[in-house]
């Protein structure tokens, strides 16, 4: 769901102009980018579901440390502190909770399409694992993260329009943003 996410950020964007898109889209990929390295380290992986099964929402994710309830509450603390001590003089008081919420929108947004696969402890492989597995009905879980998209576009484009006194520069702002959560939501249909 790597564009449902971008389109998380693209509607904070629009409610917190002050805080940029660049920290607002990592913010929405932190436990992923946790997950990288540990499954370059072979600590973590993805699977096909089930024997044959290819295309979107068709892998099992093993992430016991990185898609892990707690975890990832820490990985949200810990991004909302961080921003909180060096940048809210720049982003405002607030900011580091903003982008704390926005780490963990992640993993709310991975418990609904995930299926039983994430822990709540982390290195916890056993029960419960969660998991509401939207992902079993492929049309369902792009149509959950197609109106992310179309709302993260929709409201940064409102919202830029509307505050950027260059005209140029407000249209060229939202068309980039466009194509980069359509074209990732793209990728998320056909590349899986």
């Amino acid at each position: 769901m790597l564009a449902g996410h971008f389109g998380v950020a693209g509607i904070v964007k629009a409610w917190r102009p002050e805080i940029p898109l660049a920290a607002l889209l990592v913010a929405s990929q932190v436990p992923d980018l946790v997950f990288l390295p540990l499954a370059a380290a072979g600590v973590e992986s993805m699977d096909p579901a089930a024997p044959g099964l290819s295309g979107y929402g068709s892998l099992l994710i093993t992430a016991p440390f990185s898609h892990a309830l707690v975890s990832n509450a820490v990985l949200a603390l810990a991004v909302g502190l961080l921003v909180h001590v060096f940048l809210r003089e720049r982003w405002g008081p607030s900011a580091g909770w903003v982008l704390g919420g926005v780490v963990f929108s992640h993993w709310l947004l991975d418990l609904l399409v995930h299926r039983p696969d994430m822990p709540l402890l982390p290195g916890g492989s056993g029960p419960p694992l969660l998991g509401l597995g939207l992902w079993e009905v492929p049309v369902a879980a792009a149509v959950v993260e197609g109106s992310l998209v179309a709302a993260g576009v929709l409201l940064y484009g409102w919202r830029t329009l509307r505050d950027v006194p260059d005209r140029r520069r407000a249209w060229a702002y939202s068309v980039g943003v466009g194509a980069l959560l359509a074209g990732s939501f793209l990728f998320d249909l056909f590349a899986s």
